[in-house]
């Protein structure tokens, strides 16, 4: 098999399944014409940090090491990136995200880092900076001790709040191109990851910043629900600070950034893989949570709403259109790439089932600002077989029927003597691997759950 002249893995951030298939088909296409897409796609875990270093490593987060509570990619864990550049395939990020930086170290294996905000023109500085400097707490403690050691990375963070503040995924697909036409112009393949933010919180329904409410006191709401939904009030005090319908105009505000991206996704991938011999990988990292289950926005789930995400695959070779329905993780495109690159590689895949490709999904409580309740102080597993997903939050085990297109069913305690991996008719490897993943969690999970208690 030939390998890919380059390899290149988009990521529509935060984009949840069920805003891409809303209506009837993901409407790109390009990618359902000429590629593989997955049903049933699950990530590892519930936000940026996790998830993406799980896309990087193959890993689930207790493997990799990189959660809400400990934020930081290891050197010692070796990358995508790194086996790649290894295989002649120099590493290029083009990022709207902050996060896949070196903020936490996932950018550590780059050779270059090209940051949305530094290459693109800004509009509405000054309200970006104001807004992203009110809505995150990390933000704001540095802003209030400028001597903190994190002082450069929070005015970072600030100077990415301007980019919220519109639409850049022309130009993150511009450079990207430019910049792999420069490197296969020397002889030379490449890796580039792209990151695009629309479909992350704000939600751009417009080419600059734009309301879903019309009136003054109308946007002045609205405004204040997207302060809770970020600042993730619901987790500090037992108040409804953001009712059902107010969460559902968010939700059809991410459908609305799907559709304002996709042409720019489908043109991009259409002139990158006709007639060339370059691999593409679209997806999602995670997707957001808009009251699915009790949840808002992304940290600390285990819901369908915040882990099954879009995958399209095409293949440098086939073009052969394919739906892939099995439950796979996300996380195995690694693996897969890898394979496709000529790398030997052992563990699940994505292109054919596999015992050990099932989605196992975690999540860590989330320290909000030293307030987050006693309640959500739980780190969870869970995986799904068949159309059951299973759950074990705080030593007991939950379970609930997968989402469909309505509303997602939510987990229920089961009798406190089952135990899927006993009770299900598992096949003796999926058990196996099953125990082995819950074990290696539970002893990692024991050793991070007093930080920040």
């Amino acid at each position: 098999m030939a390998k890919p002249r380059n390899v290149i893995l988009i990521v529509a951030d935060s984009l949840r399944y069920d805003a891409v298939y809303r209506d009837g088909g993901p409407g790109i296409p390009y990618l359902e014409n000429n590629g593989t897409q997955f049903t049933n796609a699950r990530s590892a875990a519930c936000w940026t940090l996790p998830a993406t270093t799980s896309m990087f490593t193959g890993m689930m987060p207790h493997e990799h090491g990189t959660t809400s509570q400990t934020r930081w990619f290891k050197d010692d864990v070796p990358s995508l990136a790194a086996k790649l550049k290894r295989a002649n395939y120099k590493p290029i990020m083009v990022t709207a995200n902050s996060v896949t930086t070196d903020i936490f170290n996932v950018s550590k294996d780059f050779d270059e880092v090209h940051k949305t905000w530094q290459f693109t023109p800004t509009k509405h500085k000054w309200l970006l900076q104001a807004v992203l400097a009110l809505n995150r707490p990390r933000v704001r403690k540095m802003i209030l001790k400028p001597k903190d050691q994190f002082f450069d990375k929070a005015s970072e963070d600030l100077r990415q709040g301007i980019i919220w503040a519109q639409k850049t995924s022309h130009d993150s697909f511009f450079k990207a191109k430019q910049l792999i036409e420069e490197n296969n112009a020397k002889g030379q393949g490449a890796f580039v990851f792209i990151n695009l933010m629309e479909t992350h919180y704000p939600y751009h329904i417009a080419d600059t910043f734009t309301m879903m409410n019309k009136s003054l006191l109308g946007k002045i709401h609205e405004w204040q629900v997207l302060f809770h939904f970020l600042s993730q009030s619901f987790l500090k005090k037992d108040n409804s600070f953001i009712k059902q319908p107010d969460l559902d105009l968010l939700r059809k505000k991410q459908q609305l950034a799907w559709k304002l991206i996709r042409d720019d996704i489908n043109n991009f991938c259409r002139e990158m893989h006709e007639d060339k011999d370059n691999l593409i990988v679209f997806c999602s990292d995670h997707g957001d949570n808009f009251g699915d289950q009790g949840w808002q926005y992304h940290f600390s789930n285990v819901t369908d709403g915040g882990n099954k995400v879009p995958l399209f695959w095409l293949d440098h070779e086939n073009n052969k259109p394919e739906t892939k329905t099995y439950n796979v993780s996300s996380r195995f495109m690694h693996h897969e790439i890898l394979n496709s690159c000529g790398l030997d590689n052992e563990g699940g895949t994505l292109l054919r089932e596999s015992e050990n490709n099932l989605p196992v999904m975690q999540s860590y409580w989330y320290n909000n600002e030293e307030q987050t309740m006693q309640k959500y102080k739980y780190n969870q597993l869970a995986f799904i077989e068949g159309d059951k997903r299973f759950v074990q939050r705080a030593g007991n085990w939950m379970y609930a029927p997968v989402a469909g297109n309505g509303s997602e069913p939510t987990f229920e305690f089961v009798d406190k003597n089952f135990n899927p991996l006993e009770e299900l008719n598992l096949r003796a490897e999926r058990k196996k691997y099953l125990e082995k993943s819950l074990k290696d969690f539970s002893a990692f999970s024991d050793k991070i759950m007093s930080k920040g208690k």
